[in-house]
């Protein structure tokens, strides 16, 4: 017979550098949070968006990452929230700025139920369905198996700028160094 500790569930590796500094333990880590904005989504839930910095406390030599947290805060259930790394930043920028293009070149165009989505590291996913119709709905989910939130594409626009003016943020902290600001 296997050992029951061979069967079972194993802790998943974090897919995100700052999910790792959340799982370290024996170490002194500080955190750093600057809030961005707020967002009020559809059907009463909110996203909140801020940046945060990481770092092993160490004498002289220690360890920093940088990234951003979205966290989706639902009065009806609990709030749930991914972390995405620096380096992901302007991609999902590139991304967000595909779909809303995406979105004025399929607009009112009959086809099947489609969906257009990016999904990140953490399995933040951000995108937007069409109906056969040609109705477009934008969406954001923070967690597999969570919640949406359903937006507009004016909020998507406004979502690109936090996260663009966190990731400057994040830059003037020291992010990215040797990196070109550029998004």
């Amino acid at each position: 017979m296997n050992n029951i500790r061979d069967i079972a569930p194993k802790a998943q590796e974090p897919a995100t550098n700052a999910g790792r500094f959340l799982a370290k333990r024996g170490i002194v880590v500080m955190k750093e949070f600057k809030d961005f904005g707020k967002l009020r989504c559809d059907y009463g839930t909110t996203l909140t968006i801020s940046t945060l910095i990481f770092a092993i406390v160490q004498r002289e030599a220690g360890e920093r990452t940088f990234g951003i947290k979205m966290e989706h805060e639902n009065p009806e259930s609990y709030d749930e929230s991914c972390l995405l790394d620096f380096d992901e930043l302007k991609e999902l920028l590139l991304a967000i700025k595909y779909l809303l293009k995406l979105s004025k070149e399929t607009a009112n165009k009959p086809c099947d139920y489609t969906e257009f989505q990016y999904i990140s590291r953490d399995e933040l996913k951000f995108g937007y369905f069409q109906e056969s119709t040609g109705r477009q709905q934008p969406f954001i989910d923070v967690s597999p198996g969570g919640g949406m939130m359903f937006i507009t594409f004016e909020q998507l626009k406004t979502i690109f700028n936090m996260v663009k003016a966190g990731r400057d943020h994040l830059i003037e902290k020291g992010a990215g160094a040797g990196i070109s600001p550029s998004a």
